[in-house]
């Protein structure tokens, strides 16, 4: 008789799982990210599934598969060139969030100080992959206000990655050891794109794939000098998507992408999202719903506040309401502080449930209510209240590189 193997059913389990979020995602637009943190939730709460051991350095790539991405497709030369804009909308969304969560969780709740500076920091996030794939949903990622919403949002990650990786830095034993890997994290990010287009050379054809082989290497050296000192390393990850942005021709990159994004969002991204799930501890979170309640109408309350005038001012009248609504939705680097600080035993099992599930919620009920607004009923009216009849909405810079075509299916 054959011994069936353990790690053969988990695959069956979790590449089934993904379908069925997949599926639903196409029927309901919601985020197919946030239905997969969900299904692993479902799976660690109905036959108490697990992912086999030593499977998360291969994991956290999915995580770091989004963040270079949306770096490389913002592009250096448009963040240059509306960086005070961007900044203007990304610093408010954050820094208003982030000190009144703060004040909730230490003063109020009482959590301990590094759990209320992780907490603050994560609930004042704002998605990527919820921001970058509604835009490419309503064709909006190659318009100029389009471009700026995702340059905002980023604005926020990097405030939010500044904050978590500082607030880690100081509970890490070796304070020099970290700074020396921090600052080879940085040269990291700036050269590899460099070694990657070396290597890939100017060849017309890559049968050997070598550009998208290259590049998972990049993530992931990224990947182990982050481990090696215990801090979110996706800032630097984002500084390289920046980087490849101007250093790979166009061209170049839509066969790279042809070739990265099966793997990426068939295999590394529903991995990651599925595995964020199944850290989560249901039980706990019932429990204290109350909590979760709480956190979840500040975390709302706060965002809304901090941005609705800034966006108003920034984008118009007009686009205020969605522009608000869309850049309240949590997920992307929220996830990845979070399992990371969980892995390095910094905060406890019942707190990272508890925030991965206002993230969860925030990401699905964001994304659903910005699709109630008329604008956003089709995506002939979401591009005509994005300006697409009006080319010179924002200025553009001659080297500035529109987004590549195709749908990014987060």
């Amino acid at each position: 008789m054959v011994t069936l193997n353990p790690l053969d059913l988990d695959l069956v389990l979790v590449f089934a799982a993904v379908v069925v979020t997949a599926l639903v995602a196409r029927w309901t637009s919601l985020p197919i990210t946030a239905l997969e943190i969900i299904a692993g939730i479902v799976l660690v709460a109905v036959v108490g599934f697990a992912l086999p051991v030593g499977t998360d350095s291969i994991i956290i790539l999915g995580g770091l598969f989004i963040v270079f991405l949306a770096g490389f497709e913002t592009g250096y030369g448009f963040l240059r060139a509306n960086l005070r804009s961007a900044l203007t909308v990304g610093i408010a969304g954050f820094v208003g969030p982030f000190l009144g969560l703060f004040v909730l969780l230490y003063f109020v709740v009482h959590a301990p100080l590094f759990v209320s500076v992780i907490g603050a920091t994560v609930l004042a996030d704002t998605s990527i992959s919820i921001t970058y794939t509604t835009l490419q949903q309503y064709d909006l990622a190659n318009l100029p206000l389009g471009r700026l919403v995702l340059a905002s949002t980023l604005c926020v990650n990097l405030a939010e990655d500044a904050t978590a990786t500082t607030a880690t830095v100081l509970t890490t034993p070796g304070f020099l050891f970290t700074i020396g890997v921090l600052g080879a994290l940085a040269v990291a990010a700036l050269l590899l794109p460099r070694l990657t287009k070396a290597v890939e050379g100017g060849e017309p054809k890559q049968f050997t794939n070598i550009g998208a082989r290259s590049l998972l290497l990049s993530l992931a050296i990224l990947a182990l000098l982050s481990a090696l000192v215990g801090v979110p390393g996706i800032l630097f990850v984002f500084l390289m998507g920046l980087i490849f942005s101007q250093l790979v021709p166009p061209e170049a990159w839509k066969s790279y992408l042809g070739n990265l994004r099966p793997i990426a969002f068939a295999l590394f991204i529903p991995l990651y999202f599925v595995a964020v799930g199944l850290r989560v501890d249901p039980q706990f979170v019932l429990a204290h719903w109350p909590l979760l309640l709480g956190l979840l109408l500040a975390a709302t309350a706060l965002k809304v506040a901090s941005l609705f005038p800034v966006v108003r001012r920034v984008f118009g009248k007009e686009r205020a309401g969605p522009v608000t609504v869309l850049m309240n939705a949590r997920l992307t680097s929220a996830t990845v502080i979070l399992t990371l600080v969980l892995g390095l035993g910094l905060i406890s099992s019942g707190w990272y449930s508890i925030f991965i599930s206002v993230v969860v919620v925030l990401a699905l009920t964001s994304s659903a209510a910005v699709r109630a607004f008329p604008g956003f009923r089709s995506v002939v009216s979401a591009r005509e209240l994005f300006g697409a009849n009006d080319p010179s909405i924002l200025t553009e810079p001659p080297t500035s590189r529109p987004p590549l075509p195709g749908p990014m299916e987060l």
